[in-house]
């Protein structure tokens, strides 16, 4: 999919999905210079769903809510073709994300007699290039050849006279490998679509045999319930109206709640990147392991020892990295 070339001289798309959706993309469509980039000028790839194999379910209808920082796309993608220059894309549905699954689910899965209905929330659907820190790959080396992931995570209620029974919480995360980045120039465009229906089957064979089991005992919700559960994680104070606090974030947790604990820092222009230098015993020292800064306008985010600039697209932050595209979950503060 993706051809080996010096990774640290170009650059690509970047992103942070969950309250927080860090994404790249490339020089050539949108400029760091830029106040405010938009991932919306990006080509469009479509990702189509395919015809399930066996299907199940114990549902008569599905109700799909997209409750992702980013509802707009579905990934974003660079790719190397053998001659010529990246092109970097934005994954999209021909619909919006619910109403693609949605329909999907009710052509293939729902059965009229069933005694359930069912409520998908989406969490996070996000593909990707896979991406690593260099310290990363040089404990791992064939972290290397991981190219690109499929990230999912969704909550999937039985509902039942206006009840709703949470059954399952289904999280994955799938990683594409090539052994031989020289052997093709096609894409993982029609590994996704083959892929994410697969996930998406098991995710919908998975609930339908916990209902049978878990609905007799499990928790009596409202839809106000589950709704707002699952819109606090961006009630964070970074993403309020206030002004953001100047400093430096020595975790996630300090940029969700916008109070850096570190307030004696410097910025320092070198080699045509943003580096930090923290006082210590009266002394400057450069660190490259805090998660990022804040100058009182914009938030930067720390990646292989350089601050980045971020910008924000609804509830997601996206940033302009060197390397392929990452994804940090706003739910655990893991970086994908």
């Amino acid at each position: 999919m993706l051809f080996c070339i010096d990774s640290y001289t170009m650059r690509y798309p970047i992103s942070i999905i969950g309250l927080l959706s860090l994404s790249l993309a490339s020089s050539a469509q949108i400029s760091p210079s830029q106040d405010i980039p938009s991932l919306s000028n990006l080509p469009s790839v479509i990702i189509s769903l395919q015809k399930p194999f066996s299907p199940t379910s114990i549902f008569s209808h599905f109700e799909v809510i997209d409750e992702r920082s980013d509802t707009t796309r579905i990934g974003l993608h660079t790719f190397w073709p053998t001659f010529g220059h990246p092109r970097d894309r934005q994954l999209v549905f021909r619909s919006t994300a619910a109403s693609e699954i949605g329909d999907w689910l009710n052509t293939h899965y729902a059965r009229p007699d069933a005694p359930y209905t069912a409520l998908v929330v989406l969490r996070n659907l996000w593909l990707s290039d896979a991406s690593y820190l260099r310290k990363e790959v040089n404990k791992d080396p064939k972290k290397h050849y991981v190219r690109t992931h499929i990230r999912f995570k969704a909550e999937i209620y039985a509902v039942r006279d206006s009840t709703y029974l949470p059954i399952l919480r289904f999280d994955t995360l799938q990683a594409y490998r090539r052994t031989n980045m020289y052997n093709s120039t096609t894409t993982f465009y029609t590994c996704w679509d083959r892929d994410l229906t697969a996930i998406l089957n098991d995710m919908t064979d998975s609930a339908s045999r916990l209902t049978a089991l878990k609905a007799p005992n499990a928790r009596n919700l409202h839809l106000a319930d589950v709704l707002g559960f699952n819109r606090s994680r961006f009630d964070a104070p970074i993403n309020g109206n206030g002004s953001l606090t100047p400093g430096v974030y020595t975790s996630f947790q300090e940029f969700r709640d916008n109070a850096p604990s570190i307030r004696e820092y410097q910025v320092r222009t070198e080699n045509n990147s943003r580096v930090l230098y923290i006082k210590d015993g009266g002394d400057w020292f450069y660190s490259h392991d805090v998660w990022g800064y804040c100058d009182g306008k914009s938030v930067f985010v720390m990646r292989d020892g350089i601050l980045r600039r971020t910008w924000r697209e609804a509830n997601a932050y996206y940033f302009f990295g060197s390397q392929n595209q990452l994804t940090i979950d706003m739910d655990t503060g893991l970086i994908y």
